[in-house]
C-alpha cells in the first residue's frame, strides 16, 4: 500500500525503491514523522544489495512517499546528510534521513524590515517575495490560504535581517499570533497556507473494542502560574557617540497599574500559590495596552497539558474500508469509557511505519487546559472508577448467588439419583411378581414407572445443562472482574500521581 520513489534533482524521473507489491523492491525499515508545529521528516534503511545503495546525493535527490490505496502522497521531501553502518553480525546499511519541502524556507535569509501598519497576510506576503528572490527557481513559493488575523492591524513589527525565511515566520508569526503553516505541491507549484488550525474532523473513530489497540494519557500542570509580569518592547536610548543601542530595561505596566509590576489571579493563587511568569510582548510600547494584553493573557491561560499516546489501527488500510485516514492535524473522536474518554482530540504528531504498519503511532491531544478542565477531569476519571468498582462488586454478588444455585443443583442431582434407585427396585419387583399378577395391572404399573423415568432423565438433562451454564459463567465473569480490578487499579495509580502534582505545586508556591 506504500510506494517509496526517488528522483534525481527536482524535475529528475522517478524511480521506485520500495514497492507495495509482494515479493519486490523492499526498504529494511522506513518512518514518517510528523507534527503540526514543525518540519515532517522520513528516515530510511536500504540495503546494500539495493541498486540503489549510493543513489542519495545532499539536498538534490528528492523521496516521495505514496499511500496508492488512497493515491495520495504522504511524504515529499530532499535528502539529508546519510550514515553507513556495520552491525556486529558484519551486515551492512545504510540510513537515509529526509526532510519535507517546508524546509526550503531555510533556504533564504530575510531583510530588515520594519512597518507598523500592515495586515498579516501582507506581512507574510513581504517574507515570501524576499524568500524568492534569493532561492532556485523550484523553490519558489506562492501565497497560499492566509487566514490568521492580527487583534491590531497598527502593532509595530519588524524581521530580523539575520534570520531564516521558516525562522521569522515562526518567530513574527506563529509565536506572535498563532496558527500553523502548511506548504502545498501543485502542479502549478508550491502555495504556503497559514491559518489558524489545518485540520478536518475525521469520520474514522478512534475506540476501545474497535482500532483503538492501546492509550496512554500524560497531564502535565508543571506550567501553570497565579501571577503574570508583563514585558514589552525595549526602549533605545544613545551613547556618547551618538549611536542607537538596545540596553534598556523592558516596558512594564507600573505607571498604569498602581506601582505595581505584576498582576494575579486570586483564585489561581488559592489553588497553587504565588506563581510568577514573565510574558513578553517586543511590539508593544504603551503600556496600557501591555497591561490589557497581560490581563487577557492571564484569565485565559491554559498551562494544564495533555496528551494521549495511542496506538490504533488505521481502517482505511484495510481492505472492503472505506473511512478517512489518519492524517496528522486532523480530529478524530476518541472512546475509552474505562478512562472516562469520550471526546473529539486533535493528532499532534504521527509516526508512520512504512513497512510495519501496525507499528505507527499517534500524539493525540497536546491540548491546553485550565484549571476548572483539569478539575472536571479529574472527577470524571474518579466517576470511571467507581463505575468499574460498582460493576465488579454487582458480578462478585452474582457470582456468589450462582455459587449458591450450584449448591442446591448439586441437591437436585442426588435426589433425582435416589430415586432413580427407587424405580429400579420397583422394576425388579414388578419382574418379580409378573406371574402372580394380572396383565392389565402389571401394564398401568409399567406406563406408570416408565413415566417417572422419562421425568427424572429430562429433569437430569436440564440440571446438567444448568450445571455446565453456571460453571462457564462462573469462570467468565472471574475473568472479567480480574481485568476490571487491574485497570482499576491502574487508573488509581495515575489519578493519585495527578493529585501529588498539585500538591506539589501547592506546597512549592505558597509564601
Amino acid at each position: 500500500m506504500y510506494r517509496v520513489t526517488v528522483r534525481q534533482g527536482w524535475d529528475g524521473e522517478e524511480t521506485t525503491i520500495h514497492s507495495e507489491n509482494m515479493n519486490s523492491t523492499k526498504l529494511l525499515s522506513a518512518k514518517i514523522t510528523k507534527d503540526v508545529d514543525s518540519i515532517d521528516y522520513f528516515e530510511f534503511s536500504i540495503s546494500p544489495k539495493s541498486p540503489y545503495y549510493n543513489a542519495f546525493k545532499y539536498r538534490t535527490t528528492f523521496v516521495k512517499v505514496t499511500n496508492t490505496k488512497l493515491n495520495k502522497v504522504l511524504f515529499e521531501g530532499r535528502v539529508l546528510p546519510t550514515t553507513d553502518s556495520m552491525d556486529s553480525s558484519g551486515l551492512f546499511n545504510k540510513t537515509v534521513t529526509c526532510e519535507g519541502l517546508t524546509a526550503f524556507l531555510h533556504d533564504s535569509i530575510q531583510d530588515y524590515y520594519a512597518l507598523s501598519n500592515n495586515d498579516l497576510k501582507a506581512f507574510l506576503g513581504h517574507m515570501i517575495d524576499v524568500h524568492n528572490r534569493q532561492v532556485d527557481s523550484y523553490k519558489r513559493i506562492k501565497l497560499g490560504q492566509v487566514t490568521v488575523t492580527s487583534p491590531s492591524d497598527n502593532v509595530y513589527k519588524s524581521i530580523d535581517d539575520s534570520k531564516t525565511t521558516y525562522d521569522s515566520i515562526k518567530e513574527k508569526l506563529i509565536d506572535k499570533y498563532g496558527g500553523e503553516i502548511r506548504l502545498r505541491h501543485e502542479p502549478d507549484g508550491l502555495y504556503l497556507d497559514y491559518m489558524p488550525k489545518i485540520a478536518t474532523l475525521s469520520g474514522q473513530n478512534i475506540r476501545l473494542a474497535s482500532n483503538l489497540l492501546s492509550l496512554k494519557r500524560a497531564v502535565d500542570p508543571s506550567e501553570a502560574y497565579s501571577v503574570i509580569k508583563p514585558l514589552g518592547a525595549r526602549a533605545e536610548s544613545e551613547n556618547e557617540t551618538g549611536d542607537s543601542e538596545i540596553s534598556q530595561p523592558r516596558l512594564t505596566i507600573e505607571s498604569v497599574n498602581n506601582g505595581s509590576s505584576v498582576l494575579s489571579s486570586q483564585s489561581m493563587i488559592q489553588k497553587i500559590g504565588y506563581v510568577v511568569h514573565a510574558e513578553v510582548w517586543d511590539d508593544v510600547k504603551v503600556a496600557s495596552i501591555l497591561k490589557s494584553k497581560g490581563q487577557a493573557a492571564l484569565d485565559s491561560q491554559r498551562e494544564i497539558k495533555e496528551q494521549f499516546q495511542v496506538t490504533a489501527i488505521d481502517l482505511s488500510l484495510l481492505s472492503g474500508m472505506t473511512v478517512d485516514s489518519f492524517e496528522c492535524g486532523n480530529y478524530h473522536q476518541t472512546i475509552n469509557p474505562l478512562m472516562g474518554i469520550n471526546e473529539r482530540l486533535r493528532i499532534v504528531g504521527q509516526s508512520l511505519d512504512i513497512c510495519e504498519p501496525l507499528n505507527s503511532t499517534l500524539s493525540i491531544g497536546d491540548k491546553l487546559l485550565g484549571q476548572a478542565d483539569y478539575e472536571a477531569l479529574i472527577k470524571k476519571q474518579n466517576e470511571a472508577i467507581d463505575e468499574i468498582k460498582g460493576r465488579v462488586a454487582s458480578q462478585t454478588a452474582r457470582i456468589a448467588t450462582i455459587t449458591k444455585e450450584m449448591e442446591s443443583t448439586n441437591e437436585a442431582l442426588s435426589s433425582a439419583q435416589k430415586e432413580l434407585s427407587s424405580l429400579k427396585t420397583e422394576y425388579d419387583k414388578l419382574i418379580e411378581n409378573i406371574g402372580d399378577a394380572d396383565f392389565k395391572a402389571i401394564m398401568a404399573k409399567l406406563t406408570e414407572l416408565e413415566n417417572q423415568t422419562t421425568t427424572i432423565i429430562n429433569n437430569l438433562g436440564k440440571v446438567g445443562q444448568n450445571v455446565l451454564d453456571l460453571e462457564t459463567f462462573k469462570t467468565t465473569q472471574e475473568t472479567i472482574n480480574t481485568k476490571q480490578l487491574m485497570t482499576n487499579e491502574q487508573q488509581k495509580t495515575k489519578n493519585e500521581d495527578f493529585e501529588k502534582r498539585i500538591l506539589a505545586l501547592e506546597n512549592g508556591g505558597n509564601k
